[in-house]
């Protein structure tokens, strides 16, 4: 049963990393299950229920703050489409696929990857889908902007849920 909750637990973990770049997942929810299920099915767990409780909380408050970066981003920066929002995200996951399918594993070119791949790769697809909504540049290059710090600020605040758990349940 143990090994059963493991690979459950794994499976969770790995739908919550990709969920950090795949905005229209609930990232956050699946590393709070999976750390509730960590906790109560896996013996060689060392975080108590107190970390499952942090991890909880910051889960639920990561997913009410994702909303309101959206909400913020497009009333103080810049309004964006829901074009761009995809862009982000359809750039996100070929930056994955790109990651993965790197051969040279040296440090410098998995840094350039991830910056192109995750920073740059989801400005020009925004950019791209904002140009022909709008034909004008300024204001496209402003809703590609803005799209792509919600996008990043949603993705490190996943990504500091994730590690957060795995950091408190593993280590």
């Amino acid at each position: 049963m143990e090994i059963v909750a493991l690979i459950l637990v794994i499976l969770l973990y790995c739908f919550g990393f990709l969920s950090c770049f795949i905005n229209k997942v609930p990232g956050p929810l699946l590393v709070a299950i999976a750390t509730v299920l960590a906790k109560c099915c896996i013996d060689s767990v060392t975080g108590g229920w107190l970390q499952v409780v942090i991890v909880c909380v910051l889960a639920i408050a990561a997913m009410i703050a994702s909303k309101m970066i959206t909400k913020v981003a497009k009333a103080k920066l810049h309004p964006y489409s829901k074009g761009a929002s995809f862009a982000t995200t359809i750039a996100s996951i070929l930056a994955l696929l790109i990651l993965v399918g790197v051969k040279d594993s040296s440090a410098g070119t998995v840094v350039a990857v991830f910056l192109i791949g995750f920073i740059v790769l989801p400005f020009v697809f925004a950019y791209l889908v904002e140009i022909i909504k709008q034909k004008n540049n300024g204001l496209a290059l402003k809703s590609a902007g803005s799209a792509t710090a919600v996008y990043l600020s949603d993705t490190m605040l996943k990504l500091f849920i994730l590690g957060l758990s795995f950091y408190l349940m593993f280590a």
